[in-house]
């Protein structure tokens, strides 16, 4: 995608952007974020964030920014899983979403299989580093750190920066989510506009703005809030800190994949024999779309042991899985899912020059039009 514009904006005039979508009928919803509520203390849970489907501008009051791109939404939740089950895809409506790259890639995954209509779509793509998981549970461990005092984070090179509301900061280690250390796929293929805190200090109050498309600039536009030409010191720190992630995201995939790869069958079958069929990582899924889950009903008949439970949904889903990592990140056993359908993926582009989530240009290889293709290249 070609960049049209971009700026410094405000990072608490973000919900503007989004107030002005459904002002101006751009979309008749929005998909949107909002933080959980403790049930037992009633504070705000800032780590666990939930989507929200906004119909009304004076329904939106703030937007939990620095929240989502740094942890996501919670457990099974994502922006493209949500759109395809509680909005129907938008099929009939204008929507509007924010969503991570590796959502647009489902988005793709699923307007192939006519789930999604991306025509009735305004996307909001966030550029990030990757997820923080459990942080609250690890932060239990900190006896310096009050995530009461919390008002803003973001994720760096050696993990988590907090900024506190007396304008202090603090640094805390932990590691990015295991499969976004190996996705160098951080660019979104496809939106109108994008925001991003990459390249930029904790203390700041913005965030970049990037425009991709018309809708996007006419939306920047009737919106009214102020823009500001990106410093050039900025710019450089944000796309070389960009290329550095990728750089870092490709060594490490070669790495991890390289080392499964070594491993025995038996090794790799031992770890999916650790699988308790909870059924997390299909509810997790963004890509899964059967109404009735057919392994689901086996696991319920006990007609299927947990093995072939495994292998089944592996490879019912392998040529659509757009690595998000939420089969793994929701895993409680912690098998390597995300780490098996990456060794998938990458066979599949070598054999078969494909890759998913690119665009929706591209013929599944396992279509009916694909094995067609195949069939004439054979008798020809």
């Amino acid at each position: 995608m070609e960049v049209k514009a971009q700026y410094l904006i405000l990072e608490k005039e973000f919900p503007d952007l989004l107030k002005t979508l459904l002002k101006e009928g751009t979309v008749e919803k929005i998909i949107g974020a909002e933080t959980k509520i403790s049930k037992k203390t009633e504070e705000e849970d800032r780590f666990s964030i939930s989507p929200i489907l906004w119909t009304k501008p004076d329904e939106i009051e703030k937007f939990p920014l620095s929240n989502l791109i740094a942890y996501g939404y919670s457990r099974t939740d994502s922006a493209s899983k949500y759109l395809h089950k509680s909005v129907e895809g938008a099929k009939n409506e204008k929507v509007g979403l924010i969503a991570r790259p590796c959502d647009i890639r489902a988005l793709i995954e699923l307007a192939k299989i006519r789930q999604v209509n991306l025509d009735n779509l305004f996307i909001i793509a966030l550029e990030e580093m990757g997820l923080m998981l459990n942080v609250s549970r690890n932060l239990k461990k900190a006896k310096d750190i009050d995530p009461s005092k919390i008002v803003k984070e973001m994720v760096n090179d050696d993990g988590i920066v907090f900024l506190f509301d007396d304008g202090k900061t603090k640094k805390f280690e932990m590691d990015i989510a295991d499969n976004c250390s190996r996705c160098s796929r951080k660019i979104p293929v496809m939106a109108d506009i994008s925001v991003s805190n990459i390249g930029l200090p904790i203390d700041s109050d913005s965030v970049i703005l990037k425009i991709y498309s018309e809708k996007g600039v006419e939306l920047v536009e009737k919106s009214g809030i102020e823009t500001k030409d990106i410093p050039n010191d900025i710019k450089k720190s944000h796309e070389e800190k960009q290329d550095e992630i990728i750089k870092a995201a490709e060594e490490k995939y070669a790495k991890d994949l390289e080392e499964w790869n070594n491993l025995s069958q038996e090794k790799k079958i031992e770890q999916l024999l650790k699988c308790t069929m909870c059924g997390m990582c299909i509810r997790a899924c963004p890509v899964c779309y059967c109404v009735d889950c057919i392994l689901q009903k086996k696991r319920k008949d006990k007609t299927i042991d947990n093995v072939s439970y495994q292998l089944t949904r592996i490879a019912h889903v392998a040529d659509r899985c757009v690595q998000c990592g939420k089969c793994s990140n929701n895993c409680p056993m912690g098998l390597p899912l995300s780490l098996i359908f990456q060794s998938l993926s990458k066979q599949i582009e070598e054999k078969f020059d494909y890759q998913t989530g690119l665009s929706v240009e591209d013929v599944p290889f396992r279509s009916g039009e694909a094995v067609k293709e195949m069939e004439l290249e054979k008798s020809a």
